[in-house]
């Protein structure tokens, strides 16, 4: 219907990564009956945490949806974060317990296993090298005996949350939920904290009196399932058949200045009691987040900027590596460094220790793989490592994160991913990789290509010896060649990498999260039968296919030199076609995601706009470009792809096609945009001259029809109605013309202000258009009052891309706009949902008022003081009293007091006392809300009353009206002395005999008056 004007924001995709670290949190689904954490049903799910400038973002790795975010309070950069889990204590204490145990008695059995093998060895070595001294072998005795003790001290010091643990180790442990740290430009450390919340579904209520049951009655069932699925250890997903709402939340628990430098890592400990900070100048601190103090306050021997950190699981050895290549490791409990060394040349990425606390690895930006022993005494200064093995990788290396001692994950500057497995005497082994791009080798690929962050999926920090698949807890850790990948790379994506189905020794890239899109050039929507929704093209030589709604990408398509500037899908969605800036027009499969046709000497400039006809066929295909060269080309791509189609083998090679048929200098200057017509009969074009050409398509070859003329600036958008001959142009100059293709004449021109209008479609059988303009409006037009009907300020930037999605099925219209502000915003047509809601609303709400007027007839006082309320009618709810009062005053007060307010809800009191607020400012009303905040106070507790939002905005009025109404009523009291006065007055004198100024006695005196006698009383 015509004059459609109700719209809202349906999704929104926001820039969410801009570089950097990576983390992962386990985030607890809770049940529907309680908001406790379900750690012992396994009810959780991994989340992705990331930064974007000075905010933070947790979002789901399934669907890239931001579940909650928080900004930074003051301007500020975020330069690394981290996360970590703390799980709530289980019921089996005691198998933690002797968990915990037998892990640290196994690094005691490899610590002793280490100490037999070196004590062979070196006797090895006294038989060949007799005479040497036994310097190395008391040494690496001392060391071993030391490692021993370390794993004896980190299992001492590991809470333990058996019976034997101490009061105080469970007051110093870190309390159960999920936090994020982030370190800062400005030197500040930021701790937050991420809750979630279940908010049950709004149940409707029968009747007035089986309201408040119906309630209860469906929580206490929903209680009942949720622990029946939590004893059989199901998972208990936020989307069940109650169709609860978990909302997730992300406050400040504390920040604080950690350096006299920027702060370049923040880390971590398993157990969440410790956080590790590292600055600019070399400095390492750590600190207890949750008793807020400094524990450690850690000298390297460099002042080099801290580049990673490790500390090992029983938290004895803290290994740190800096910028040049430094390595030093630090006694965690005595707070000393015990070793240091530099077996690197550039930026230490990454950092872990041997199972046996013997050896530190490390890895870094040379390429290079160090094998270190820790070369310590006890009771002596530190000493340097001992370079057992070095091993040189083939990547180069921008980042790497060990899994384990025996896996290493490394990302190389050309996106190439590797996973090797390390061993301390056998060759390392290429486990995985994912095979470079395909435009990889272009020029400045490198540049998105480069891996900036991988992290290990599955394994959130603070789950222990867990791991998280399918959102399930589980305790068996998985074979360690089979992990999957997070990796994060400079064109701020972050892909999922697993094993290929087809290929083990390959990764494959599951989904992409694209965190930031940069301008929005173009946006092309596919048809409802096709697999894929939209093709996204931003500012960069990528374009993006897009499956569902949200920031998840499933497929790219790579190959243009330069940045793509248009795109065009056709009408069965199978094929795609883009022109960039390298003067090429591809066309594409969208199922392969590869280069089928190649237009080359078409044009000698950027390519601007495309365009495919509409009447498509297999063999009659037409797609239209233009450029800033000024010439507009017809490519007959409908021929080729048939031909390829019924090839008997399909052609691996690139097939490469001149135009079919063109105009040379269509216009007299760059050529900005193309539009065909539904039936194939016109093609326009504009551009900077002002003007608009339309062209006759016959036998594939353009005439010129006209030129059209009328618009004062260039032209950016043009758009063919889909149901008449009519021609709709956007201009420069602020104006929206619609052309006549019968008498090619201007028909209607809509404007409201002067400024440029990038973006026009039509939709609603041709009846509206909606337009985007340079200041980031969204404004629809009603064609047939020429008047705006809705606009909205969808964006801070330029409106360059623009699509219209009508789902006929569904009836659903769908704007999808996107902005050089980097934002693609969806925009929903929901009139007919608004038109339907208004009506079953008044449909409604005459029941309930002639149900009031029925119970005011009837005396039954309850019913209409609620119907009154829910209807939000002050005047009527006012009546109710005022009638109720002058039937039975005691029954009403007592009806107040016992029934109707005690069973108010939290809104509807809030409602009430709003009323009251209002009649208590009248005086022929303030006995009504006297009356209600009478029986509200003697019906509910002052904390329950005070826990009401808003409260105290309700309160402060209605103490001062209070006031001011007592104090009236005592004057009026007052005054009322002055009546018995005035009436003994007027009595007349008593007649006498006696002569006057004759004194009377006593018992003859006249009494005082009435108001005498009370004031004297």
């Amino acid at each position: 219907m015509e004059g459609k004007n109700c719209f809202r924001t349906r999704w929104t995709q926001e820039p969410i990564f801009s570089g950097g670290a990576l983390a992962s949190l386990a985030l607890p689904v809770p049940s529907p009956a309680t908001s406790s954490t379900l750690f012992r049903s396994g009810a959780v799910e991994e989340c992705l945490v990331m930064a974007c400038g000075d905010t933070v973002n947790v979002v789901r790795t399934a669907s890239g949806e931001v579940l909650c975010r928080y900004t930074l309070p003051v301007e500020d950069v975020i330069l690394h974060i981290d996360a970590v889990t703390v799980h709530e204590s289980a019921g089996d204490d005691n198998e933690d317990a002797a968990a915990a145990e037998d892990g640290f008695a196994q690094v005691k059995n490899n610590a002793g296993a280490a100490n037999r093998s070196t004590t062979t060895s070196e006797s090895s070595r006294k038989k060949v090298r007799a005479g040497k001294t036994a310097k190395l072998e008391e040494e690496d005795a001392r060391h071993v005996m030391q490692a021993e003790k370390r794993g004896a001290v980190a299992s001492a010091r590991a809470p333990s949350r058996g019976a034997s643990t101490s009061h105080d180790e469970r007051e110093l442990a870190a309390p159960p939920g999920s936090y994020v740290a982030v370190g800062t430009r400005s030197l500040q450390v930021y701790v937050l904290r991420v809750d979630s919340r279940v908010e049950l579904p709004i149940l409707p209520s029968l009747s007035l009196s089986a309201e408040h049951g119906a309630v209860a009655e469906a929580a206490s069932e929903e209680g009942s399932a949720a622990e029946a699925e939590g004893a059989k250890g199901d998972v208990v997903c936020a989307e069940t058949a109650t169709e609860v709402l978990v909302q997730y939340s992300i406050k400040l628990e504390r920040n604080w200045t950690a350096a006299q430098h920027a702060i370049s890592v923040v880390h971590f400990s398993q157990s969440g009691v410790y956080l590790i900070s590292g600055a600019t100048d070399g400095t390492v601190k750590v600190w207890n987040v949750f008793h807020h103090h400094l524990t450690h306050n850690l000298v390297c021997a460099h002042n080099s900027l801290v580049q990673s950190v490790c500390l090992d699981p029983s938290e004895a050895y803290l290994a740190v590596g800096s910028f040049e290549g430094h390595v030093t490791v630090f006694d965690f409990v005595a707070k000393r460094m015990i070793a240091e060394g530099r077996p690197h040349v550039q930026a230490v990425e990454s950092m872990t220790f041997n199972d046996a606390l013997t050896h530190v690895y490390s890895i870094a930006r040379d390429r290079r793989l160090a094998l270190n022993k820790m070369m310590c005494s006890e009771g002596h200064k530190s000493t340097g490592l001992k370079e057992v093995r070095a091993i040189v990788v083939k990547e180069h290396v921008s980042s790497a994160t060990f899994e384990s001692a025996e896996m290493l994950h490394v990302g190389a500057m050309d996106g190439v991913v590797t996973t090797y497995r390390v061993s301390e005497s056998e060759a390392i082994q290429v486990v995985r990789r994912l095979p470079k791009a395909p435009a990889a080798d272009a020029e400045d690929s490198a540049e998105e290509a480069f891996v900036r962050s991988l992290l290990v999926a599955g394994k959130p920090k603070g789950t222990g010896m867990r791991w998280l698949h399918g959102f399930v807890v589980h305790d068996t850790l998985p074979a360690s060649d089979t992990s999957s990948l997070y990796v994060g790379d400079a064109g701020f994506n972050i892909q999922f990498l697993a094993p290929a189905t087809a290929e083990r020794s390959q990764y494959e890239v599951i989904r992409t999260i694209v965190g930031f899109l940069d301008q929005l050039l173009d946006v092309k929507l596919f048809p409802e039968a096709s697999p894929l929704h939209r093709a996204v093209v931003t500012n960069s030589k990528d374009v993006r296919l897009y499956a569902s709604d949200g920031c998840v990408s499933s497929k790219t398509l790579r190959g243009h030199s330069d940045v793509v500037l248009c795109c065009a899908v056709s009408s069965n969605g199978a094929w795609i076609a883009t022109g960039a800036k390298d003067k090429e027009v591809r066309v594409w499969s969208s199922e392969g995601c590869e280069t089928i046709l190649r237009g080359v000497g078409g044009h000698a400039a950027e390519v601007t706009s495309l365009s495919f006809n509409g009447r498509q066929t297999d063999t009659y295909m037409l797609l239209f470009s233009v450029s800033s060269d000024e010439n507009l080309r017809m490519w007959d791509v409908g021929v080729p792809l048939a031909d390829r189609a019924l090839a008997e083998r399909p052609r691996s090679r690139v097939m490469e096609i001149k135009h079919r048929s063109g105009v040379n200098a269509a216009h007299t200057g760059p050529i900005y945009t193309v539009a065909v017509a539904p039936n194939d009969q016109y093609v326009a074009t504009g551009g900077k001259d002002k003007s608009v050409n339309v062209w006759n398509i016959t036998g594939k070859k353009i005439y010129r029809e006209a030129s059209l003329k009328g618009h004062r600036r260039g032209i950016s958008s043009l758009a063919f109605s889909p149901v008449d001959r009519v021609l709709a142009s956007a201009s420069n100059d602020g104006s929206v013309r619609l052309w006549s293709l019968v008498s090619l004449t201007c028909l209607k021109a809509m404007q409201v202000d002067r400024t440029s209008v990038l973006q026009l479609s039509f939709f609603n059988n041709g009846t509206q258009i909606v337009t985007g303009n340079a200041e980031g409006v969204l404004r629809v037009w009603a064609i047939a009052s020429s008047e705006s009907v809705w606009s909205a300020e969808a964006h801070t930037e330029k409106i360059w891309a623009l699509a219209v999605e009508e789902r006929a099925a569904l009836g659903e219209t769908i704007f999808y706009s996107g902005a050089a502000d980097g934002v693609l915003i969806a925009t929903e047509d929901y009139t007919a949902e608004e038109v339907t809601r208004v009506k079953e609303d008044r449909h409604n709400m005459i029941q309930q008022e002639q149900a009031l007027a029925n119970a005011l007839r009837k005396g039954e006082f309850s019913e209409a003081f609620m119907l009154a309320l829910r209807l939000s009618h002050p005047r009527h709810l006012r009546q109710v009293l005022v009638r109720w009062c002058a039937k039975d005053a005691r029954q009403c007060e007592n009806a107040l007091r016992g029934e109707l307010l005690p069973a108010l809800d939290a809104e509807q009191m809030t409602r009430l006392l709003q009323y009251t607020r209002e009649w208590i400012t009248n005086s022929r009303h303030c006995m009504v809300a006297t009356l209600v905040l009478y029986t509200l106070i003697s019906s509910r507790h002052f904390e329950a009353v005070a826990q009401v939002p808003s409260m105290s905005s309700l309160i402060e009025p209605l103490l001062a009206h209070t006031r001011k109404h007592s104090q009236r009523q005592h004057d009026l009291l007052r005054r009322t002395y002055y009546i018995d006065y005035v009436i003994r007055g007027l009595v007349p004198n008593v007649l006498t005999s006696l002569p006057p100024f004759v004194h009377h006695d006593d018992s003859q005196k006249e009494k005082p008056p009435l108001a005498k006698r009370v004031r004297t009383e």
